[in-house]
């Protein structure tokens, strides 16, 4: 077995030893990196902790070990472990959660807030990120986690004193409707809109960090109600008579009616009155007819045409049936253009490393590096910072084009006289 298949055979126990550093938070305590706590050269490509805010105080923690699975050995080697921790899952989450309980006791003890560790448990998966990656994930609930004051929840002084290595990423999320107000040490990447926060290692922090202020925004303003449901002393017999407002609502509801009959019956009698006898208007109409002494088969049309129109049926549901299939296709059209305005490389559960991967295969495998800053809207240090990290990690190329860095993907071939 390598030493990469080794690396691999024990991420598990490596998970469970690299949580032992949180509990590092008493006063004087000082923080140590993920290889020295586990007392092993062993470690996992990548670790992230993601950890999402509740109202109530509670927070959900998910641990992310992925390692990139680069040889058959290794990707053997990882199902294998897949498959156990599939049949033995209690052995995997039972000494986590023991370790876990430990360093909630240990926090509680320096915040003065009561904690527990419920709900832990743990998958095994394999991602596409676009590279082949075995992910173990260990997922369960700390409760108290966050101080809760009047609407505003205070984060992080369960963790003071952690390290991050240059593998590991620490994420904040806090809930919809509140609204960030503070967050020290300054984070690496903060998505508002998004509500997280991001630190990337290596990273050392202070006794009093990492801390996260957020308060509930708000609500908005309603306008006051101005009906009102009392009659006023100068509202006569509608005011003081209910049994007499329905009766004259009942009045009115048959004078609309007897109108709409009445209607109804004069348009059914005027083709009569035009055929049975001359009125002033009539005989107008006739006298110009015969002025204008249209030709017979004319008229024959004419009188279709108004036969036509007085059914009323066919002409109206035809553009009806159109003006509905318009309306259709126009929803259809801007429901697609809808799913197709969000590019992959904006997914908010993306990490640093993943969005620029996406943007880079988006745009057929190779990108200057200064329009990934730009499309991303990066500063030039952050984005030198997560290439030189993908780059360390054989997840992308790169060569010089002039005074331009030029990112590739892995498998780009690159063309005579780029070098590297």
């Amino acid at each position: 077995m390598t030493e990469r298949a080794a690396r691999l055979a024990c991420v598990a126990l490596v998970a469970v030893a690299m949580v032992g550093g949180i509990g590092a938070t008493a006063p004087g305590a000082s923080a140590q990196p993920t290889d020295t706590i586990a007392q092993t050269g062993i470690n996992p490509d990548d670790v992230s902790m993601r950890i999402t805010l509740r109202p109530n105080g509670d927070a959900v923690w998910a641990i992310d070990y992925r390692v990139q699975l680069d040889s058959n050995e290794t990707t053997d080697a990882f199902i294998s472990l897949r498959d156990d921790i599939r049949t033995n899952e209690s052995q995997y989450t039972g000494e986590f959660r023991s370790r876990m309980v430990s360093t909630a006791a240990t926090a509680a003890n320096t915040t003065g807030r009561e904690m527990t560790i419920r709900n832990v448990s743990v998958t095994a998966t394999r991602q596409q990120l676009p590279q082949d990656y075995g992910v173990i994930t260990y997922t369960f609930v700390w409760t108290n986690f966050s101080a809760v004051d009047d609407g505003t929840l205070r984060a992080g002084d369960a963790l003071a004193g952690l390290f991050l290595d240059g593998e590991t990423s620490l994420q904040f999320a806090w809930p919809e409707g509140y609204a960030l107000d503070s967050a020290q040490p300054e984070p690496t990447d903060t998505r508002r809109e998004s509500r997280i926060v991001v630190w990337s290692g290596p990273l050392d922090f202070g006794v009093n960090e990492p801390s996260l202020t957020v308060s509930e925004e708000p609500a908005p303003a309603t306008e006051p109600s101005t009906s009102t449901t009392t009659a006023s002393p100068d509202s006569g017999l509608l005011g003081s008579s209910p049994a007499l407002v329905g009766a004259i609502g009942l009045a009115l509801l048959v004078a609309v009616v007897g109108g709409y009959l009445y209607w109804r019956r004069d348009r059914s009698r005027a083709p009569e009155t035009v055929a049975g006898g001359p009125d002033p208007d009539t005989a107008h109409a006739a006298s110009t007819a015969e002025r204008a002494e249209p030709p017979a088969d004319s008229e024959s049309k004419t009188a279709a045409t108004a036969d036509d129109s007085g059914s009323g049926e066919t002409p109206a549901g035809s553009t009806a049936d159109t003006d509905s299939a318009a309306a259709d296709a126009g929803a259809d059209g801007s429901a697609a253009a809808s799913d197709s305005e969000t590019p992959p490389w904006e997914d908010e559960l993306l990490s640093n490393e993943e969005r620029v991967l996406a943007l880079v295969e988006h745009e057929g495998g190779r990108m200057k590096q200064q329009e990934v800053a730009q499309t991303l809207d990066w500063t030039d240090a952050k984005t030198s910072q997560v290439v030189r990290k993908m780059r360390d990690a054989d997840a992308l190329d790169a060569f010089r084009l002039g005074r331009e860095n030029v990112l590739v993907l892995p498998d780009e071939e690159l063309e005579p006289g780029e070098d590297e």
